[in-house]
Formats: C-alpha cells, sequence, structure tokens
C-alpha cells in the first residue's frame, strides 16, 4: 500500500498561507480596494475564511494521511485487525459513514489524533501560542461565515476580550489592525505557517 506523503500535505500548506499572507500585505498597504477604504475590512474577512479553509483542509489530510501510514492505534480502539497501512479512501471512509469529519478547533483535531494515532502524533510538534493563534482564527473565521449568538460570543470572549478590546467591532476592523508592524491577519497567518514548518520539521 502506498503512503500518502505528508511533507508534500505540509509544503502544499505553506506555500497556500504564504500567498495569503502577500495578498493581505498588498491590501494593508493599498491606499484603496475597490475605490473605498472600508474594502480593506471585507477582503481581509475573505482572506480570513480563505485561511481557515486551506488549514482545514490541510488538518483533514494530515489526519487521514497519519492513519494511512500506521492503524495500529486505531485498531486497538476498534477493536478490529486491519492492515497497518490503509488505502486514503479507507481511511476516510472509517470517520465519515454518517457525515463529514469537521475539527472544530485545534483542540478537537488534538482529541481526534490522540484517540486513533497515539500520545505522538503530529499535531503535538505544535507549540500552543501557535496553536491558539489558529484557534483564534477560527473564531473569527466563524464569526464571519455565521454571525449567530454562539459564534458573537465566542469571537467576543476569546478573541476580542483576551486583546484587550471590550466591545463588538466587525472582524474586518480586528483583523486590520496592527501590532508591531503587522496586522492581526498576518500574525494569525504567521501561525498557521509555522504550524506546517513545525510539522516538516518533525517528519525530518
Amino acid at each position: 500500500m502506498r503512503k500518502a506523503d505528508l511533507q508534500r500535505c505540509c509544503r502544499q500548506l505553506i506555500e497556500e498561507i504564504s500567498e495569503i499572507n502577500s495578498r493581505a500585505r498588498l491590501v494593508r498597504d493599498a491606499k484603496r480596494v475597490l475605490g473605498r477604504v472600508p474594502d480593506k475590512r471585507w477582503a481581509y474577512e475573505a482572506l480570513a475564511v480563505n485561511a481557515v479553509t486551506v488549514w482545514s483542509t490541510f488538518a483533514e489530510e494530515i489526519f487521514y494521511a497519519s492513519i494511512n501510514r500506521d492503524s495500529s492505534v486505531l485498531a486497538e480502539r476498534l477493536e478490529l485487525t486491519l492492515p497497518k497501512h490503509l488505502s486514503l479512501p479507507l481511511c476516510e471512509a472509517l470517520f465519515t459513514t454518517r457525515g463529514y469529519l469537521d475539527f472544530r478547533g485545534f483542540g478537537d483535531l488534538k482529541d481526534h489524533a490522540r484517540q486513533n494515532l497515539g500520545q505522538h502524533h503530529l499535531s503535538t510538534a505544535i507549540l500552543p501560542a501557535t496553536a491558539n493563534g489558529i484557534e483564534e482564527l477560527m473564531k473569527v473565521r466563524n464569526y464571519i461565515v455565521h454571525p449567530g449568538r454562539v459564534s458573537r460570543a465566542r469571537y467576543k470572549t476569546k478573541v476580542l476580550e483576551p486583546h484587550g478590546v471590550r466591545r463588538i467591532i466587525y472582524p474586518g476592523a480586528f483583523l486590520l489592525a496592527r501590532t508591531a508592524g503587522k496586522t492581526r491577519l498576518e500574525r494569525y497567518l504567521d501561525a498557521v505557517e509555522a504550524a506546517g514548518k513545525a510539522i516538516l520539521e518533525r517528519l525530518g
């Protein structure tokens, strides 16, 4: 059974996030976007959604690819005799028979990985500060896409308040705010890229 290319997954993540970061810098430095200054906020929200999509795809890929390379912990949990190297379609099918796999946050990814891959799964290569940046970005994205009561509350308490922002502001304005020369979105993108590089380094 051919093993999945985890290094390729990491390099693709790094490349895609680097491209989003380049666009974020272009928007940041432009005097206007689409003719109006407020459109910068809209553009940053769109880039944040794009970045989380890239991260979510990567998280699923490395999860399935890791099981493809070694299914022994999963087999023990399911009390089944499985080949050590499962095909990628079978890896996916095992977790999507009742819908689709959706990691609601970095903690959810780590829980799934620990249960099905063991204590030394690849997510452990990512530093807590990096993981926290990814978690915050995901909550910002959730409020952009689904601005309901729950996502609003989480955006306020888990993202805004830790940054000293006491009132609800539009995600675009929050993401455009600069700290030490970089916008918050750029710093979140740096965290996603750092996660990919950490896993790539762990793979050797």
